[in-house]
């Protein structure tokens, strides 16, 4: 295993403060951060600030391309049927575990300091992804009954009015109606 990189292993409070200067910066100034680093007592040099801040950078662009396709997923259920938004919906949490299993990796490359901060956001987030999954599946029982409904309904008005045109009684079309829509 390579050894820990010096930015690495800097305090989680300068490390964020680090982190908030270079996003600041857009990513640009290495000389002058090494130099802040160095005033605060760290002596770390630009290349691996430069190497933190590409990581850093990498994986902001990762996230905003998930964050991207969220956006994208989200127009569509706009416009979608309810078929297409339970298949949606679904996608979007296997993208939303997709996003937890990276920061899971991420964790692993943090200090002892900033594990112990992401662990129980990382354990909500876990939890509010559950929530949706069940949600979701409940939403998606709910639908199919409502289809099934609608299709039995339909159906008993097709042939209540088939029936009709033949000379049914209206108690023998109420009859039809209670055993096949329970009406």
């Amino acid at each position: 295993m390579a050894p820990r990189s010096a930015v690495e292993l800097l305090p989680a409070a300068v490390l964020e403060a680090l982190n908030s200067r270079l996003i600041d910066q857009a990513f640009s100034d290495y000389v002058g951060l090494a130099a802040w680093l160095k005033d605060q007592g760290f002596e770390i040099s630009k290349t691996a600030v430069w190497r933190h801040g590409s990581d850093l950078q990498a994986k902001m662009e990762k996230s905003m391309g998930k964050a991207r396709e969220r956006m994208e997923i989200a127009k569509a259920l706009g416009g979608a049927s309810d078929d297409e938004k339970s298949a949606l919906m679904e996608a979007t949490e296997m993208v939303a575990l997709d996003q937890l299993m990276d920061m899971f990796e991420a964790v692993s490359d943090l200090n002892a300091a900033g594990r112990m901060s992401a662990v129980p956001k990382l354990v909500r987030a876990i939890a509010d992804l559950n929530r949706s999954a069940i949600g979701s599946a409940k939403w998606k029982r709910e639908f199919e009954a409502e289809i099934r409904k609608q299709a039995r309904e339909e159906a008993a008005e097709e042939l209540t009015q088939e029936l009709k045109n033949d000379g049914i009684s209206a108690e023998l079309e109420a009859s039809i109606k209670r055993i096949l829509i329970g009406k």
